[in-house]
């Protein structure tokens, strides 16, 4: 009894913070690996009608918020760094330089982001509710695999629509950060252009092709297993939704890191 006190100190509850957010860790990350592996196992066993319903979400309704964010994103770097290369006499480079950052990173990454923000926390939310509510447990009784039903869908078509959708934004980002040059320098389109193809690399684009899959399979995957082990009612919809959001967020960020050294190292 007289160790209780050990209980109400402050280094007490921080080590015990600390030890349930490990093993919240490791029982999500156990999650999301043990529907990796119903997702390759049942890959072909998808209705293809629930895929294209899902390239839908992935495709269309994200295509214009993607665009939107990468847009703004190359147009503000643009016009920070338009100027100051005019000053250092590399005019001619404004247009390779702000390619090579919307190709390599800007497109990719942002464009994630507004994926997740948009789509990703709608499934987490999503596959949530129905655990919540038992419609999974109703999956199960109708002896369908509910990780084949929910899930598999998502991540495929989250894998093979995403490049599209960073491809067509990237271009358009590119385009869009003319707007800024000019505001900012003289340079004609013409010139612009060129500076543009200079910029334009075949490993680049197989890079930015890659990290657009391998996200838009990651998002999907971890949304939707983040939403299919959640337990409770209403609150934990919303805990869910913003641990996949989280989770999201930090594995893209990672992802991209081993990409980009994998291609550029």
């Amino acid at each position: 009894m007289k160790t209780e006190w050990i209980k109400e100190t402050l280094t007490y509850k921080i080590f015990k913070i600390i030890k349930e957010s490990q093993y919240e860790l490791f029982e999500t990350l156990a999650g999301i690996g043990e529907n990796f592996y119903l997702v390759i196992r049942n890959i072909f066993k998808v209705n293809p009608k629930e895929i294209l319903t899902q390239a839908s979400r992935f495709g269309i309704d994200s295509l214009p918020l993607v665009i939107i964010i990468v847009c703004l994103s190359t147009m503000i770097i643009s016009l920070q760094v338009s100027e100051k290369m005019v000053e250092q006499g590399a005019k001619d480079y404004i247009g390779t330089l702000i390619t090579v950052i919307t190709i390599r990173e800007m497109a990719p990454i942002m464009g994630s982001f507004a994926v997740i923000s948009m789509i990703g926390s709608s499934m987490a939310s999503e596959i949530a509710t129905m655990k919540v509510t038992s419609q999974v447990d109703a999956i199960k009784v109708m002896k369908i695999n509910p990780v084949t039903y929910l899930i598999t869908p998502k991540v495929i078509a989250g894998f093979v629509i995403m490049p599209s959708v960073i491809l067509v934004s990237a271009f358009i980002g590119i385009l869009s950060s003319y707007i800024s040059v000019i505001l900012t320098t003289d340079m004609s389109f013409q010139s612009f252009l060129d500076s543009v193809w200079l910029g334009l690399f075949e490993k680049d684009l197989w890079a930015m092709n890659l990290k657009s899959a391998v996200f838009g399979g990651l998002i999907a995957l971890i949304s939707s297993s983040i939403g299919y082990k959640t337990t409770g009612g209403a609150i934990d919809v919303g805990i869910a939704t913003t641990n996949a959001v989280v989770w999201s967020f930090t594995s893209v960020v990672i992802a991209d890191f081993f990409i980009s050294y994998l291609f550029f190292y």
